[in-house]
């Protein structure tokens, strides 16, 4: 009887390792692919979480008054400084005071990933300039559509993972998207498109982190810098930002991928980054002479009140970098 039991006996421990790894790894995997938070996740994926009324609370509004919010839009266009002209999708009156509201009371204080600086509060132009500076190399990647291709099924996804229910997220993103997407001009795209793209900033600065490089992005403008060249690893990181960024609906911009050595004039966001922050030779040159116009009473390219802006931003530059 004992040599018939004793191959099971020698099997059990074995069998039980195994079991325990099997469970172990599917309880990690169940964890991971729920944030850490199999009950929320189970909750978002049954629509359930804070309905209408509380959402006609926190916005003082009723719940009438939401649902009669006239969600009109009328499309301007305005000239790129770089040339061209950009589209405009300004919401109406009322539906921007909506905006206004949802903006203040209910998305300001989310968290968005510490790599993004635009539209974000305290931030400018130059803290997404100032990590890349005196590196050996600077990559500028361009976002095609990024508002737009910003779709409103991520939206309302994101707005039930903070807590809102189906019908609550649906009409969140039936007021502040336009045409499936983030119109650019409404108040509240610029802070729903950097919450929304938490996972993509992460993924990206983890891919960057593990590299040493360096991973901003301000709106539709990402830049990547190595403190030394490193040409497999530009190529990769190039590659990587492509994959993460049509896993997530967008597309990058090919014509505007610029890689820029020591050798060569680094830009962030319009400000050159090879040595400090600063503004590029040729517009301080330009400044100065338009100055010089102004003080001789002659003709100037810039009036008065847009070379008064121009030293606004340089003094500023000079104050943070």
């Amino acid at each position: 009887m004992l040599d018939d039991l004793l191959p099971w006996l020698c099997i059990a421990p074995v069998a039980l390792i195994v079991g325990a790894v099997f469970i172990a790894t599917v309880y990690t995997a169940c964890r991971r692919a729920t944030n850490r938070n199999p009950g929320h996740w189970l909750r978002v994926r049954r629509g359930k979480g804070l309905g209408i009324p509380e959402l006609a609370r926190r916005l003082g509004m009723t719940v009438e008054e939401l649902d009669v919010v006239d969600v009109t839009y009328h499309t301007r266009w305005i000239e790129k400084r770089g040339g061209g002209s950009r589209r405009l999708d300004v919401p109406g009156p009322e539906l921007k005071r909506v905006q206004k509201r949802i903006l203040r009371m209910l998305i300001a204080k989310l968290n968005t990933h510490s790599a993004v600086t635009g539209f974000e509060p305290g931030c400018s132009i130059v803290d997404n300039a100032t990590p890349h500076v005196s590196q050996a190399v600077v990559i500028n990647i361009d976002v095609r559509d990024f508002f737009t291709e910003t779709h409103a099924g991520r939206l309302q996804a994101y707005f039930q993972r903070v807590g809102w229910n189906r019908e609550a997220a649906v009409l969140l993103t039936r007021l502040t998207t336009h045409d499936g997407g983030l119109p650019q001009g409404a108040p509240t795209s610029p802070r729903l498109s950097n919450l929304v793209n938490y996972g993509l900033d992460a993924r990206i600065d983890s891919f960057a982190r593990t590299r040493r490089a360096t991973y901003t992005r301000y709106a539709d403008d990402i830049t990547i810098s190595f403190p030394r060249d490193y040409p497999k690893k530009v190529r990769g990181m190039v590659q990587a930002v492509r994959r993460q960024l049509k896993a997530h609906g967008y597309q990058m911009h090919g014509d505007k991928l610029r890689i820029r050595r020591q050798h060569q004039q680094q830009k962030v966001t319009g400000l050159v980054v090879n040595e400090r922050v600063n503004l590029p030779r040729q517009i301080r040159r330009k400044l100065r002479a338009v100055e010089h116009h102004h003080k001789t009473n002659r003709p100037a390219t810039l009036t008065p009140e847009q070379l008064a802006g121009w030293r606004a931003l340089q003094q500023m530059i000079e104050k943070q970098a």
